[in-house]
């Protein structure tokens, strides 16, 4: 039998013979990114801003608050979203910091 006859009988991804397809194990790109400019109390994001990603700004922010920034700034930079939930809980964490004597402004 040829190597040519075998590869046609049997297929080549494992996954078939399973029912299971392999995982990708290539890096996917991050769907959110954020830089912080503590000289300038500034969060720059790209991306998509969702309740996870404000989430985790929120420590950025809180950050910049104890480094002594009364305003801070989450600057969302060309090409980034943000869907509802999202300006919700900046909304709220906006009102939270408020209370504490910080601004926060999102551009």
């Amino acid at each position: 039998m040829s190597q040519d006859a075998a590869e046609t009988t049997v297929p080549r991804d494992p996954g078939t013979l399973t029912g299971r397809r392999p995982v990708d194990a290539a890096p996917q790109a991050p769907s959110f990114t954020a830089s912080l400019d503590q000289r300038h109390g500034v969060v720059r994001t790209r991306g998509h801003l969702d309740v996870l990603a404000v989430d985790l700004l929120r420590g950025s922010i809180v950050a910049l608050q104890r480094r002594g920034h009364q305003q801070v700034t989450v600057r969302l930079e060309p090409l980034a979203t943000a869907d509802d939930a999202a300006r919700e809980a900046l909304a709220r964490l906006a009102d939270t910091l408020a209370a504490e004597g910080v601004r926060l402004v999102v551009e």
